[in-house]
């Protein structure tokens, strides 16, 4: 009986969690002012995706900012006591631009990733999208997709850095974080 209570207040402190609307962050505006803020993160309207960034505003009206308007450099929320920090990344061709989650934060590149999820004739195909950032704001976007260019995209934000060009050929399409986590503990 003890138990049967211990697991129904854990489901219940978890239905409550999951049903938080707004979580504490930050957002950093294209005129690089930086602002805490309550992000929306769940409800049954809008909330902060790839595409938008919603914060709860005065009096609790929601703000609404659409990713692709660029008036939102990134913004940042705290997730069981991490921060998970976002990027606007403006991809050219086909691709939409967006929020991007950074996974490495290194010295010399800054790695962030966003899903891209497609269906071809009933086949869904999850894959990732990267974005690499040197510290002097440069970046390109690696696609993984099968016809994707990604070694072409490595080789240019590497141009500088000429020693690693040769292990780019080594690197596969799903090995792109392992191989900037690697340039990132080097040297």
């Amino acid at each position: 009986m003890k138990k049967l209570l211990i697991i129904s207040c854990l489901m219940l402190l978890s239905q409550l969690l999951l049903a938080q609307d707004y979580v504490n962050g930050y957002v950093l505006f294209a005129g690089q002012d930086t602002l805490a803020c309550q992000v929306k993160i769940g409800g049954k309207k809008i909330d902060t995706n790839f595409s938008f960034l919603v914060l709860k505003g005065k009096e609790g009206v929601d703000e609404v900012y659409k990713a692709k308007e660029g008036k939102v450099v990134g913004y940042g929320i705290r997730d069981f006591g991490a921060w998970v920090d976002y990027r606007y990344v403006a991809v050219e061709k086909t691709n939409e631009s967006g929020f991007f989650r950074l996974i490495d934060d290194g010295p010399n590149y800054k790695l962030y990733l966003h899903l891209v999820t497609t269906n071809v004739n009933g086949v869904v195909t999850t894959l990732p999208n990267y974005a690499i950032y040197k510290p002097n704001g440069e970046y390109v976007h690696v696609t993984t997709h099968l016809l994707g260019n990604w070694k072409k995209s490595l080789r240019k934000i590497l141009a500088d850095n000429p020693k690693y060009l040769p292990e780019v050929e080594k690197v596969g399409r799903f090995e792109i974080a392992e191989f900037v986590e690697k340039l990132n503990s080097s040297d």
